[in-house]
């Protein structure tokens, strides 16, 4: 029995072919390029009919003419020859073959992996050949000729060299069983159209949207309607062209399509290489284009960075500036020192560019590797292989031509990392699921003295990594194999991942769980608010507050129904009708099964925008626009059901489509520092036509500058109030929270304070501290000496003299004085001494008892009196948690019924004993749970629906949740008293 191959819809993966454009985002290199192989090939060709098919052409080709291999069938059907190419491209060799009258086809690719590819005894299976036609016409309906079309079958298999005749018309031929995904006409200076044939991800939710398909039958027609042609030349980081890049244009977009169309699948009909001048001209970019597009360059010697375009905005010509690559060069050997051939290496970069880099390369007879990657990028590299491994290179960056040698690698064998996949809430072992897993590399900021190139001043977080995936087998077991790093494990669906490190273990054990997100049908009706009429072709755009990539979108019926698949998450949905001068915002809860809309008249807005600098009208200014979603957790945000405007040449500007009763963000995209540059918000009533008039660009917001030592120390002396105000209000927040303070007299310019605020605020041998104490410094100058005698004479200490200069008072949290610290205790020389410091403030830290212990004695004290326990996380450092503090020890009704417990996270094992509390509750502190006199937990601070804590409840919602808290398991407070305390939040 022949090896069947396989079909087209089969995706080929991990084919590392540099020549191969596909649509990805990573800066892709290597050293150079594989050599390529001599392989065999051989098999038969069967008839529809199943008989030998006879004088047969087959071919086999790859991309770019990197394979144009052609054979002819025997009268037995069968066919031998032989192939050149790069071993690692085998499975992506595309085999076409054809019957000798044209009317059977077929398009397939050899079956296996890259290591076990099929190349002998294969068997190929004609298809009864289609003919698919297209009538390509220009904006008034009138035929063009000659222009060119391409046919996507899967890929990477197209359909090309295909013309349209004098009547417009262009015919294909193509296996009757192979579905069309999408076609394109284009030409030079006239035009391009396109037709996708599939939903749009956002659609696939939609239960009623029908799936495109070709008319096979009859004829697609596709428009061309003018061209807006694009220069693109490409430089090196002098300056100097580059000639002979390959160079396409990736995504385009029309308005009227729901899918765009990627252009990486039609690379040898799209992309052109630069002149001499490095400039190519792409005359059929068609005049629709509003998106902006984005340009790849390919060329061996230098980085692979996308540029980008804005139609809306651009002159018709842009820059790309690539970078030459760096190579990074090593050897790997065993324990002996012996050097391994075969070793895959790995190299992925990070930087503030669009694209990280990644490289990949083996190991030669000598062992030695060399990559080439881009500049300005720090590094994780790594040796991949299932049997050995070896600890990372990281922390290093590399620079423009200077290369980066003696990264070697000694192997070692592999690390086991195995465990299972299981549901969370069923405990069900999961099979074929991807589990993921990282390796972490240094992060930039924890390098000392490194920066990289930051033109944009992105305020990206620097850190490179690699991804190995396994999938779960039939009992929900995974297995990978790992070197010595940092990684964290990624379950799929809505897992929490997990963090290990490797340092030399033989194997090591994770079990994961995930949570499978049901599916909720919602089902509902689009009326208009005014006649209860149906609305046709309404618009509904749903955006979970999970942000977790669940979101979708979904057309009315003619009856003004619509029916969505979607994830069990909370939803905002946009709602519109087609011309948007209806429309509405529902949110969702998760299990909502039913939501009828009613569309009320959108608003607008005008007015005319002003520069904040020379206050005249900005013209061609981007506004952006939108809602801002909340997430689940209201940590975040996400803008949507929005767009964006160009001011005209006066600043003037209109926004449409509102939809009223809600509020809309407004920002002029980022600055040049890489802040958002935001407007103030506005809204409009249904149907309102708002002037704003005209609107103040407020100054451009400014990056994060840390306060310097000098500015922090000025501050600490400064603080409102008298030192004896001061002191009360200090004692008031010391007894509360179990501090010590510290009282600092002297002069900020003094090198001995100078120094102490040095240790507090700069040295982290100070942190064990900073929650212990309260530090109040009080300045002795001689413009505020008497209110500083005044509180000294209060402590019952003196300052005269020398004391003035440099004395520190240490209070407990009664306000007991138990230390005097002067310059004769704590300094050498005449100089502060850290040591000292820190062993006189270690001596005084507040005694703290162990949390169990605290829990036990309270728990009893609840039994003995029949209260319940109000059980409170905490932190000094935590300002709401001192405020809920603050407002509990001044409003004191809740102990009728209740016992406080303030779990400060200084109480030994109070982290540990909080985490079995809270037993998997999100949120951070203030957290409060209330339990029973058994310490079962009867309620907490976590809001029932949305699993959000509350904190410190100011907002209304968590108000009303702290209410239901209290009103809940209260026992001798009424529900009236209930209120009127809660009610006190509000002042």
């Amino acid at each position: 029995m022949k090896t069947p191959i396989q079909t087209l819809a089969i995706l080929v993966a991990n084919i590392s072919l540099s020549f191969i454009v596909a649509s990805n985002v990573t800066a892709d290199s290597s050293a150079k390029q594989p050599a390529t192989i001599l392989v065999p090939v051989s098999g038969t060709v069967v008839s529809v009919d199943g008989t030998p098919a006879a004088n047969a052409n087959v071919h086999f080709g790859l991309p770019f003419g990197k394979l144009d291999t052609k054979v002819s069938t025997e009268d037995d059907g069968n066919f031998s020859t032989s192939i050149e190419v790069i071993k690692a491209a085998l499975p992506a060799v595309v085999i076409r073959s054809q019957s000798a009258d044209g009317e059977q086809l077929s398009v397939d690719r050899f079956s296996g992996a890259e290591e076990t590819v099929k190349t002998e005894g294969i068997e190929i299976q004609l298809i009864q050949a289609r003919t698919g036609r297209v009538q390509v016409v220009d904006a008034s309906g009138k035929p063009i000729e000659d222009a060119s079309v391409a046919v996507q079958l899967n890929w990477p298999s197209t359909l090309s060299d295909i013309r349209s005749d004098e009547s417009g018309v262009a015919e294909f031929r193509y296996p009757e069983t192979e579905r069309i995904e999408s076609i394109v006409a284009w030409k030079d200076n006239v035009g391009l159209d396109y037709r996708v044939y599939s939903l749009s991800r956002l659609q696939q939710a939609d239960a009623l949207a029908e799936i495109p398909e070709f008319p096979s039958d009859a004829s697609e027609t596709l428009t061309l309607e003018g061209t807006s042609p694009l220069k693109v030349r490409v430089v090196d980081d002098s300056g100097e062209p580059i000639a002979n890049v390959s160079t396409y244009v990736w995504l385009l977009q029309k308005k009227s399509e729901a899918n765009y169309l990627n252009l990486s699948y039609f690379t040898e009909n799209f992309a052109q290489d630069t002149d001499d001048d490095g400039e190519v001209v792409f005359n059929w970019i068609p005049s629709w284009q509003e998106s902006i597009l984005q340009i790849w360059p390919n060329t061996d010697d230098f980085v692979r960075s996308r540029g980008t375009y804005d139609p809306s905005a651009g002159d018709g010509t842009t820059t790309i500036k690539l970078e030459r690559l760096v190579p990074i060069r090593g050897q790997v050997t065993d324990t002996d020192g012996n050097p391994v051939k075969g070793i895959n290496i790995v190299a992925t970069g990070a930087g503030y560019t669009m694209d990280d880099c990644r490289a990949t390369t083996s190991t030669d007879e000598e062992g030695s590797y060399e990559l080439k990657v881009a500049p300005e990028q720090v590094y994780l590299v790594v040796a991949k292989d299932d049997q050995f491994a070896s600890a990372p290179h990281t922390g290093f960056a590399v620079r423009a031509n200077e290369s980066i040698e003696n990264k070697d690698f000694v192997l070692r064998d592999a690390t086991r990392v195995f465990g299972t996949l299981t549901e969370e809430q069923s405990g069900e072992l999961l099979p074929n699921e991807r589990v993921v897993v990282y390796q972490y590399g240094t992060d930039l900021h924890s390098l000392d003295g490194v920066e990289l190139a930051n033109p944009e001043n992105s305020r990206r977080w620097v850190r490179p990594m690699t991804v190995f995936s396994e999938m779960t087998n039939a009992d929900g077991q995974f297995e990978v194999s790992l070197g010595d790093g940092q990684f964290d494990i990624r379950p799929p669906h809505r897992g929490e991942s997990k963090t290990f490190e490797i340092a030399g273990q033989s194997e090591l054990k994770i079990n994961i769980t995930t949570v499978i997100q049901k599916t909720v049908e919602l089902t509902g009706m689009v009326t208009e608010e005014e006649t209860g009429e149906p609305i046709a072709n309404a618009k509904l755009a749903g955006v979970s507050q999970n942000f977790s990539g669940k979101d979708w979108t979904a057309t009315t019926n003619d009856e003004g129904k619509f029916r969505v698949l979607r994830s069990s998450d909370s939803t905002y949905v946009h709602v519109t009708n087609r011309d948007q001068d209806l429309g509405a915002i529902s949110i969702v809860t998760p299990d909502q099964m039913q939501l009828d809309v009613q569309l009320k008249p959108t608003g607008s807005v005008t007015g005319q925008l002003f520069t904040d600098e020379t206050k005249e009208p900005w013209p061609n200014q981007e506004i952006n626009y939108g809602i801002d979603v909340p997430s689940v957790k209201g940590n975040t945000w996400s803008t949507r059901f929005g767009g964006r405007v160009i001011t005209d040449v006066d600043g003037n500007f209109e926004i449409d489509g509102l939809v009223g009763g809600r509020d809309y963000s407004v920002n002029l995209g980022r600055t040049d520092d890489g802040y958002y540059w935001a407007l103030p918000d506005f809204s409009v009533e249904a149907g309102e036509s708002k002037d704003l008039g005209d609107v103040q660009t407020p100054p451009a917001p400014k990056p994060y500058v840390p306060l310097t030592l000098e500015q922090r120390t000025t501050q600490a002396f400064e603080v409102k109030g008298t030192p004896i105000e001061r002191l009360q209000r200090s004692e008031k927040s010391i007894k509360l929270v179990n501090q010590h303070l510290l009282i600092v007299f002297g002069k900020p310019e003094d090198p001995r304070i100078n120094r102490l605020m040095e240790i507090r605020f700069e040295d982290s041998d100070f942190r064990d501290l900073r929650d212990e104490f309260r530090v109040m410094a009080i300045p002795t100058d001689e413009e505020r000496k008497e209110s500083a005698n005044a509180l000294a004479e209060e402590i019952e200490e003196s300052i005269d003299d020398e004391r003035a200069n440099f004395l520190l008072v240490v209070l407990d949290a009664d306000g007991k004085k138990v230390d005097v610290l002067d310059s004769h205790a704590l300094c050498i020389d005449g100089e502060l001494s850290k040591e000292k410091l820190l062993e006189s403030l270690r001596n005084h830290k507040p005694e703290m008892p162990d949390a169990r212990t605290v829990l036990k004695d309270a728990l009893r004290k609840a039994g003995e009196e029949d209260k319940r326990l109000i059980v409170q996380e905490t932190a000094t450092w935590c300002g709401p948690c001192q405020l809920l503090t603050r407002f509990l020890n001044a409003n004191r009704e809740w102990e009728k019924d209740y016992i406080l417990v303030k779990m400060d996270h200084r109480l030994g094992g109070a982290r540990e004993l909080m985490k079995e509390i809270r037993d998997g509750a999100e949120g951070g502190i203030p957290w409060l749970a209330i339990l029973d006199t058994e310490g079962e937990k009867l309620i907490t601070s976590n809001e029932s629906e949305s699993g959000d804590n509350v904190g410190y409840p100011s907002s209304e919602s968590g108000q009303k949740h702290f209410f239901k808290m209290i009103n809940e398991t209260r026992q001798r407070m009424t529900e009236e008293e209930v209120e009127a305390f809660v009610e006190k939040l509000k002042s």
